[in-house]
């Protein structure tokens, strides 16, 4: 006999098939997954929603990375944004005249604004701070048995301070007194041991070409008995005179208080480490090749991993059957590579030599991923820097000094605009147009914005005149300001494509998981209902069988028959 356990609706625990021999919670459990097919097809739809959304994310992360990469490679989006980029970096080749190793001459700091050229230097003499001593004396610890006060400071009118000196000052304590004022006078005082038997007070400047000044007040003259000063206001013993810098910078001698020259030629910083006179330092300061290279280097890794995550969603087995591709044939995947190698097939509208990524070494090769030719990227960048500047990053140039591009954030390719403004003579705009189209722009004061939906959308110029012009505007648009640009519709962290359609399969999600958990309730309700059945149905065959068995009883027959 088969039997089974179950559990009623009232928490009562009943075996089956006892009465009836049927495996009743086989027949419900069948019964109750039949119930159940369609929450599991709703879950099977929820975990392909889940990594078709880890999908997105990581094609998120991708075009992240490359438009990071083109960050560096792109014009200013905005009049009013100053970032910088790689085209802002200098670099500077340095050459001796003899040969040497100028880093022990000099450290030389290039920034972003550093005017090219080439330049001369000479260091013939570093910065120094003055460095003094006294007599020697036996005993540190000793009592100097003198008693007065004296003012020390630097001089070209820094602070001093007044030392008062006692007769049980001992030379140590005598420099401790000094060093109490040590951060307001510029001087510092220290006990330097000569010999096992001998110290001496030294003083020393805290800055360069600026001497120490003493002057006795009262009482015994300290610094003069203990052999510092001659009496006469110098000093009896001068370990290093203060002394300013100087370099001959291309023939011209300047001089510095200390060995920091950073204001002889705008973005260029030296600090003088030793003298070198004879010692001619060449520095040729400009554009930072190495740097742009790299940048372009990192533009290319970053395009050719999107292009292996796409290669990676059209993959297909031998039998055509689809394998670990979550994004196959998606519209959006194929929107935004598309969009990314139609803008790398096109001319950039400039004139001279540098017209496609392969006059700059940069070919399409298998699996549309992208391959540099380093020579001719190189040569390029070496002999037509400004022509590779113009490829990547976006600029403008207009015929009338009242009217400037503020933002550009648009995919247009590069072209030649002729912009008719009108105004009512004092100012106010009140039409713009191209080609006596005036539906392209809308006006705002002195605003001319790309209308919404035109080719112009994501452009801002700015009149500031009063008189009606014809204004005749050179847009370069960049390659890296075009690619960045035409991603954003997709990736736009608000109004992105991609953000909309995973907010959708959330929310398609969020629907179906409530649609799969009402399916399960209503399962497990008719299971319930199932399990009171089939115990009522036990209940009613069990009393059935005792009744049976009594009447056999009575008739003395226990035949099933």
């Amino acid at each position: 006999m088969t039997t089974s356990i179950g559990q009623t609706s009232t928490g009562a625990v009943f075996i089956g098939g006892t009465a009836s021999g049927i495996n009743t919670t086989a027949l419900i459990d069948a019964a109750v997954q039949q119930k159940l097919i369609p929450a599991e097809r709703l879950q099977v739809e929820i975990d392909d929603n889940i990594e078709k959304i880890k999908a997105y994310a990581e094609l998120e992360t991708l075009t992240d990375d490359l438009a990071t990469s083109l960050a560096q490679l792109r014009g200013n989006p905005s009049l009013f944004d100053d970032h910088s980029t790689v085209f802002d970096l200098k670099s500077g080749t340095v050459l001796t005249s003899d040969g040497s190793d100028f880093s022990s001459i000099l450290d030389i700091s290039i920034d972003t604004d550093a005017v090219p050229g080439t330049y001369e230097v000479e260091v013939t003499q570093v910065a120094e701070a003055q460095k003094v001593r006294g007599s020697s004396v036996l005993d540190q610890d000793a009592d100097l048995g003198h008693v007065g006060t004296f003012d020390i400071g630097l001089s070209s009118g820094g602070a001093t301070s007044t030392i008062n000196v006692t007769a049980d000052m001992s030379l140590a304590e005598l420099a401790a007194a000094i060093n109490v004022s040590k951060d307001t006078t510029g001087v510092e005082a220290s006990v330097l041991k000569v010999s096992e038997t001998e110290y001496q007070l030294v003083l020393t400047g805290q800055q360069s070409n600026r001497t120490i000044e003493v002057t006795a007040v009262t009482g015994d003259d300290a610094l003069n008995l203990i052999g510092v000063t001659d009496g006469i206001g110098g000093f009896q013993d001068e370990l290093q005179a203060a002394l300013p810098a100087l370099v001959q910078f291309d023939g011209v001698t300047v001089t510095r208080d200390d060995n920091n020259f950073d204001d002889l030629v705008t973005g260029i910083q030296l600090d003088l480490k030793n003298a070198a006179p004879g010692t001619i330092i060449n520095l040729e300061v400009g554009s930072d090749d190495a740097s742009l290279k790299d940048a372009i280097s990192k533009f290319v890794e970053s395009y050719n991993a999107l292009r292996d995550f796409s290669i990676k969603n059209q993959q297909v087995d031998e039998n055509g059957a689809v394998e670990g591709a979550i994004l196959f044939s998606d519209n959006l995947l194929e929107g935004v590579t598309n969009t990314l190698s139609r803008i790398l097939s096109e001319n950039f509208g400039l004139g001279g030599d540098i017209q496609t990524i392969r006059n700059l070494g940069i070919t399409i090769g298998g699996g549309n991923k992208l391959e540099i030719d380093d020579a001719v990227l190189d040569a390029a960048i070496i002999s037509d820097y400004d022509a590779v500047k113009a490829a990547f990053a976006s600029s403008g140039v207009s015929d009338n000094t009242q009217f400037a591009m503020l933002r550009n954030s648009s995919s247009l390719p590069s072209q030649s605009l002729t912009i008719d403004v009108t105004t009512d003579g004092g100012g106010t705009i009140t039409n713009v147009a191209i080609g006596g189209d005036n539906t392209l722009f809308t006006i705002d004061g002195n605003s001319i914005i790309g209308a919404s939906g035109s080719i112009y959308e994501g452009i801002t110029f700015s009149y500031q005149g009063l008189a009606s012009a014809t204004v005749n505007f050179e847009l370069n648009q960049g390659l890296a300001d075009r690619l960045i640009n035409s991603l954003d519709p997709f990736t736009n962290d608000v109004t992105g494509l991609i953000v909309q359609e995973k907010a959708q399969l959330q929310t398609s999600n969020t629907d179906k998981q409530g649609e799969a958990q009402e399916i399960i309730e209503k399962a497990d309700a008719f299971r319930l209902n199932q399990i009171n059945k089939y115990a009522n149905l036990e209940a009613k065959l069990a009393s059935l069988n005792v009744l049976l068995d009594q009447i056999r009883a009575i008739l003395g027959n226990n035949d099933d028959d």
